[in-house]
């Protein structure tokens, strides 16, 4: 019964913590043609959320730093 009431408050404490955060970074595609940023916890929200973002724009997950390297470019035919 203790180490429950112990779990359960550890989960409690991790939960109300402000500072963690389940987003993650997707880079989109712009009206202008550049390439942004933007964060949510699911590409369907990056997509609803993302300033800006082309009508035919997806997302794409950034998870390494060669990943990065696309932000700021311009895409042509937008």
């Amino acid at each position: 019964m203790k180490k429950l009431l112990v779990g359960a408050f550890a989960l409690a404490a991790i939960v109300a913590i402000p500072g963690v955060s389940l987003a993650a970074t997707y880079a989109y595609v712009n009206v202008s043609g550049e390439v942004m940023t933007t964060e949510a916890a699911t590409p369907s929200s990056a997509i609803s959320t993302a300033p800006s973002i082309h009508p035919r724009s997806g997302v794409m997950l950034i998870e390494t730093t060669a990943d990065e390297e696309i932000i700021g470019d311009m895409v042509s035919g937008t």
